[in-house]
């Protein structure tokens, strides 16, 4: 069995609460960058993650019933200390379907 490499990717995983909080945190800025007015639904689905200087979140986010995802590209520092877990936005890709996978952008 291989290690993770360090930097690289993370497998594909479920989205959990933290990261339906991260997405729900950004979501008008999501939806700006992706050129929506609005959304039929906004679910985070599944995710990978990248250890750098903090957290890169690559996230699948459903937008619509009929399987319309976005892919967001999150970012959290490293917290300070006593600091509260911070989010940024650092990229969006449109036009994704439900089947497809979550990769790095």
């Amino acid at each position: 069995m291989s290690e993770p490499m360090v930097g690289g990717l993370g497998r594909e995983k479920k989205a959990d609460k933290e990261i339906q909080a991260a997405c729900d945190g950004l979501k008008k800025e999501i939806l700006e960058k992706a050129g929506k007015d609005g959304t039929e639904m906004f679910k985070a689905l599944k995710y990978k993650s990248q250890v750098v200087a903090g957290t890169n979140y690559f996230v699948k986010i459903q937008v619509h019933p009929g399987g319309e995802c976005v892919h967001a590209r999150i970012f959290s520092p490293l917290p300070s200390k006593g600091g509260k877990t911070k989010y940024e936005l650092n990229g969006v890709q449109t036009g994704k379907k439900i089947d497809q996978p979550v990769e790095y952008f």
